[in-house]
C-alpha cells in the first residue's frame, strides 16, 4: 500500500479513535522521556511519572476545549520543570496542544506558549546577570536549553499551521461534496438514475431504442377555462398538489416519468430498464389515476376530470439539450397514446387495439369500435374498466 493509500484509510478512522490512540501515544512518549532523560538531581519517582498521564488526558480532550488543553499542558510543564526531577523538554508534551491550538486558528495561544517557553529563560539569564555574576557554562547551559526549546516550538508552530491548511483544504473538499451531492440531486430530479450515470461518464450523445415500452398520458377535462378565471398562485397550487399524487403512484409502481406539459401528464413503462410487465405496471397506475383525480379540485372548486390514453410499441429515448437537460422519447406510439388521451372520453382510460392485446388477461374492457386517429386513419380502441377478479 503505499502512502497515498495509507493516508486516505487514516483519514477514514472516525475521530475518537484518533484521539484515544493519540493519547495513549502520548502518554506513553512523555513516561520514556522521563525514564531516560539525564538526571538532574534525585531519580524520577511517581510525581514524575504523573506528568506523562497528565499530558495523555489533555490530548485526549484537546479537540473540545484548545485553549484549556494548551494553558493546562504549559502549567503542568511549568510545574515539572521547577522539580529537580530528570529534564525534560518543553516540546514534548505540548506537542499535541500547540499543533491543535495552531490548526483550530489560535495562532495567539500558540506563540504565547512559545514566548514564555522559549524566552522566559532568556529573561531569567539576564535578570540573574544583573544581579549576579554566573558561572559560564550555566549561562551556556541556559541559553542552549531556551534555543533549543524555542526552535522545537517554531517547528510545531510550522506542523500547526500544515494542520491547519489541511483542515482547511478538508473543509473545502467537504463543501465541493456536499454541492456535488446537491447538484447529482437536482440531475436525478430531470433524469433517470441510469441515464445519469452514463452522462456523467462522458457518453454522448445518450439514445436507446427499445422494442416494447407502454406510454401514458393524462390530460385534466376543461381545466385551462377554469386557470384564466382565477390567480396564478391557485392555479400552481391546484397542479402541485394533484402531480405530486401522479408522482408518487409513478414511483409506487416503478414507472419513469418523462415530463408535465401544462396541465398534462406523460409517463412510460419499460425503460430506461426493459420490463416484462410494463404494460401492467402503467395499467395499473392508469386505474389509480382515474381515481385519484376526482379528490382534487379545480381552481373553481370543483372536482377534477381526467382523459387518460396508453399505447405499447416502440421507442426512442435520449437525452436532449445542454444547458437544460430534458429525456424524451419519440416515435408513432407515443403519437398515439397521445391521440388515445386527446380523443378519449373524462373519466375513462381509452388504449389502442395493441395494448388492449397486451393486458386482456388481466384487465376488463369496453369495445369503443372505431375511431377517426389523426395521422393513422380509423382505429379499434378499448376502455379499461377495471381488474379482472378471474383472470383467464
Amino acid at each position: 500500500m503505499d502512502a497515498g493509500s495509507w493516508w486516505r484509510a487514516l483519514r477514514r478512522v472516525p475521530a475518537p479513535v484518533v484521539d484515544v490512540g493519540l493519547a495513549v501515544a502520548v502518554t506513553v512518549a512523555v513516561a520514556v522521556t522521563v525514564r531516560v532523560a539525564p538526571e538532574q538531581g534525585r531519580a524520577a519517582d511517581a510525581a514524575a511519572y504523573l506528568l506523562a498521564p497528565v499530558i495523555g488526558v489533555l490530548a485526549l480532550f484537546r479537540r473540545r476545549w484548545p485553549l484549556a488543553v494548551l494553558l493546562a499542558s504549559s502549567a503542568a510543564l511549568f510545574l515539572y520543570n521547577q522539580t529537580d526531577y530528570p529534564g525534560l523538554f518543553a516540546a514534548v508534551p505540548l506537542s499535541v496542544a500547540l499543533a491543535t491550538a495552531a490548526a483550530a486558528g489560535r495562532r495567539g495561544w500558540a506563540l504565547a506558549a512559545v514566548v514564555w517557553f522559549g524566552v522566559s529563560p532568556l529573561v531569567w539569564l539576564a535578570v540573574s546577570l544583573a544581579v549576579s555574576d554566573l558561572p559560564g557554562s550555566v549561562a551556556r547551559e541556559v541559553v542552549y536549553g531556551a534555543v533549543s526549546d524555542l526552535a522545537l516550538l517554531t517547528a510545531l508552530l510550522l506542523l500547526g499551521e500544515a494542520v491547519r491548511g489541511r483542515r482547511a483544504l478538508d473543509r473545502e473538499h467537504r463543501l465541493l461534496l456536499a454541492e456535488q451531492d446537491r447538484s447529482e440531486g437536482l440531475l436525478l430530479n430531470v433524469l433517470p438514475a441510469p441515464i445519469a450515470a452514463r452522462l456523467k461518464q462522458g457518453e454522448e450523445p445518450i439514445a436507446d431504442r427499445f422494442q416494447e415500452v407502454t406510454v401514458l398520458f393524462a390530460d385534466l377535462v376543461d381545466f385551462t377555462p377554469s386557470s384564466e378565471r382565477t390567480s396564478p398562485e391557485r392555479v400552481v397550487e391546484v397542479l402541485e398538489g394533484l402531480f405530486t399524487a401522479f408522482d408518487r403512484l409513478a414511483r409506487r409502481h416503478g414507472l419513469e416519468k418523462i415530463k408535465t406539459i401544462g396541465d398534462a401528464y406523460m409517463v412510460a413503462g419499460g425503460l430506461p430498464e426493459p420490463r416484462p410487465d410494463h404494460a401492467q405496471a402503467v395499467a395499473e397506475m392508469a386505474l389509480e389515476l382515474r381515481d385519484e383525480v376526482p379528490r382534487h379540485r379545480d381552481p373553481d372548486g370543483r372536482p377534477l376530470a381526467v382523459r387518460i390514453g396508453i399505447d405499447t410499441g416502440p421507442v426512442v429515448a435520449g437525452v436532449i439539450g445542454t444547458d437544460k437537460f430534458s429525456y424524451d422519447l419519440w416515435g408513432d406510439t407515443v403519437n398515439t397514446a397521445s391521440r388515445m388521451e386527446s380523443r378519449g372520453v373524462a373519466g375513462c382510460i381509452q388504449v389502442t387495439d395493441r395494448a388492449y392485446r397486451r393486458l386482456r388477461d388481466r384487465y376488463r374492457f369496453e369495445r369503443r369500435g372505431p375511431i377517426q386517429v389523426k395521422g393513422q386513419g380509423r382505429q379499434v380502441t378499448w376502455f379499461l374498466v377495471a381488474r379482472d377478479c378471474q383472470p383467464r
